[in-house]
């Protein structure tokens, strides 16, 4: 797949930025990385808080902690908006994270599951309240596979959507066989049919589930390509969960007339591309 030229890429981010003002995304929205990493260690770490951070939609702090060594507490987690948990070994302790995610949402806090923590807890996947309680999107699988591109995008309206051309992680790791939960709504899904993003809004916090590992290629050759829009799927879906979610702009404020324009000049460039 082409890589988009730096110069649209730089467009398409400003625009998804201000569209993400309709409906999910605040100033100075910070976010914490739990991740329990495998192969690439701290570099997978990293690589995630670098392309979140490069996208622009998350303007406060982006932090990682390694949830395979430690279990943070609710007071640590207190001070961020948002965090994206991951698997690729076994958590800390799985039980202590998924009460303290559960608290956390209890509090207000937005969470994002991505892979591999839909597996089975014997599978690095999460236990405790946040599971037995319903606040994540996935029912948990023994399975994986890898994910393919995006396929069908059931509600392209989605703020989760915002900017999304392509996904490419034809050899990335993908749980399989997995289903929403009830009180989840699918959001798009991969061209293996397998869900990709989905969301529940039935607790004090909105939880997003991605169905991909997020470590790019960069970091852990065979996962997602890095010159597709992986990292502005998982920093929509920060903004998403984020509490501190602007107001719609009034009809005719300069905020709207701002996006409008921001709009009409990202079609013309993508014509002159």
């Amino acid at each position: 797949m082409s890589r988009i030229p730096a110069s649209l890429r730089l467009v398409r981010s400003t625009l998804v930025a201000a569209t993400l003002c309709l409906g999910a995304v605040a100033a100075n929205a910070s976010a914490l990385i739990l991740g329990a990493p495998n192969a690439s260690g701290q570099a997978g770490l990293v690589d995630i808080q670098k392309k979140i951070s490069a996208t622009g939609l998350i303007s406060g702090s982006v932090d990682i902690f390694d949830v395979g060594n430690a279990t943070p507490t609710l007071a640590q987690l207190s001070a961020y908006d948002a965090v994206l948990v991951f698997s690729d070994r076994a958590y800390s302790s799985a039980t202590l994270l998924g009460n303290v995610l559960a608290d956390f949402v209890d509090a207000g806090g937005g969470v994002v599951e991505a892979g591999l923590s839909h597996f089975t807890v014997g599978l690095r996947g999460l236990s405790g309240r946040f599971v037995t309680g319903n606040y994540d999107v996935f029912n948990s699988t023994l399975y994986q596979a890898a994910c393919g591109t995006l396929g069908t995008v059931a509600l392209p309206g989605s703020p989760l959507m915002a900017g999304i051309d392509a996904i490419n992680a034809a050899t990335g790791q993908c749980n399989n066989r997995l289903t929403l939960k009830a009180g989840s709504t699918l959001v798009a899904s991969w061209s293996t049919g397998q869900p990709l993003a989905a969301y529940r809004l039935d607790h004090n916090a909105p939880v997003v589930g991605l169905n991909f590992y997020p470590v790019s290629g960069d970091a852990s050759p065979g996962q997602w390509d890095s010159s597709t829009d992986g990292a502005l799927l998982m920093a929509n879906a920060l903004a998403f969960v984020s509490p501190r979610v602007n107001a719609v702009p009034e009809p005719g404020s300069l905020a709207l007339l701002a996006i409008a324009g921001l709009a009409a000049f990202a079609v013309r460039r993508r014509r002159e591309a």
